[in-house]
Order: C-alpha cells, then structure tokens, then sequence
C-alpha cells in the first residue's frame, strides 16, 4: 500500500518536520525533494537528444568523457574516480544515473518550493513533493565502486567533493537501470499543496536554508539576495 502524506497547511509542514526530528533512526533516512512528482528515474534515463530519442550506456560514458575533457581545469587537482567524477558532475547539473538525496528533511522541501510552477502546471493534478526512503542498514561513507558495473542499486555517501554537497547533508542513489523507475520497499510520498509552496520556501528561509546556505557560492548568495528582495513587498 503506497505510504502518503499531504501537506497543505503550515501546521501540516511544522507538524511534519516535528516528526522527521524525532522519529528514531533517523539517520538511516534519505529524503529528496522535487518540483513535480515523477517517478524515481535518473536524469540521464529523463534525457533525451533532440531527435527525441533517450540514450543509453554508451551515451552517458560519452558524456562524461566529454564532461571529463571540458571540465579538465576545475578538476585537474582532483585524483577523481568515475564515480567522483559522476557525483560532482550531477552535483552541477550533468545528467548521469545518480539520484540526489539529502539526509536533511528541510532541504528536500527546500527543493521541492525552489522553483515556481508555470502557468500551465497550476492548472494541472500535479504536487511538489518530498521522498523519504527508509534504508535498513547505516548509509556510511564507502570506497568508490564502478557505478558501470553494479547489478543492484548502491548507495554512495560522497567525500566532501564540493561545498555543494556539504551544503546540502547530500548522497546518492546509484542506479544499474537508470532508465527503469525505482520502487523500493517503503517509499514514503509527501504530497505539498500547490498554495502553500511559496509560504513554506518563506519559512525555511527563517529556518536557515535558502539558495545562499544551499548553494554556498557567489551565484547562490546573488540568487538568493534576488528572491528576498522580491518578497519585501
């Protein structure tokens, strides 16, 4: 039976995270907040070429080769293995077979309200949500494995690679079939009403995460000082 909870008030919100913060084992929760409740598919089983066709391994190892090559300036310090070089890549918006995780709860729902929805989107049966995945065992730090070569899907808690990362408690999913959705046992969907979306971005500004704590860089700070200074008004 699919395990979901609907967020449509503050109370509702506030209430929530009370629980997430003292819900026992709570370090062996993963939660990932998106815009639009799709399925549990990387990115790069999302992407598509521009004759509309989905790519596949060969593809994405091209890819981040190409990644690998252009990039080779602001990682030439970094002894990377594939799979570092995957979790930065994806950490900056290249499309691999990871999925991002957080084990903050207020992150994910920073992520959920980051964007606003279109025009277009309000008018449709869609939500924002948050994910939380329950995993039995300690999610741990773990020597790199061949993210190439896994016949399951792994869980990859990075070294501090990026300010990034470290901004936002994050991890990783990593998946053999990119391109086939995941549904893992006990997968929680947390459903947030489309009117409360720009109240509880509000809220978790007071609460400390914005897009200058989330993204701890220059553009971060700017895009941050841009969004609060639009809602003085």
């Amino acid at each position: 039976m699919e395990n979901i909870t609907e967020i449509k008030t503050f109370e509702d919100f506030y209430r929530f995270i009370q629980i997430q913060t003292d819900v026992k084992n709570f370090w062996k929760r993963m939660y990932r907040g998106v815009r639009i409740n799709y399925e549990l598919i990387p990115s790069i089983g999302r992407f598509k070429t521009s004759e509309g066709r989905y790519l596949n391994t060969g593809d994405e190892m091209t890819i981040l080769n190409e990644f690998m090559n252009t990039a080779y300036p602001y990682i030439k310090d970094n002894n990377f293995s594939t799979l570092e070089l995957l979790s930065f890549g994806q950490n900056h918006g290249l499309p691999t077979r990871l999925l991002d995780w957080t084990q903050n709860p207020l992150v994910a729902f920073y992520f959920a309200v980051e964007k606003p929805l279109t025009e277009e989107e309000k008018n449709q049966d869609i939500h924002s949500c948050v994910y939380i995945h329950k995993e039995e065992m300690d999610i741990e730090p773990c020597e790199p494995f061949d993210p190439f070569t896994i016949s399951n899907v792994k869980y990859y808690l990075p070294k501090n690679l990026d300010n990034r990362i470290i901004a936002q408690r994050g991890l990783f999913t990593v998946h053999n079939e990119p391109y086939i959705p995941w549904k893992p046992a006990d997968l929680e969907t947390v459903f947030i009403h489309k009117d409360i979306r720009k109240d509880i971005k509000k809220a978790l500004n007071k609460l400390g995460i914005n897009a200058g704590t989330i993204y701890p860089d220059v553009d971060g700070i700017a895009e941050y000082v841009k969004w609060a200074y639009s809602n003085l008004y």
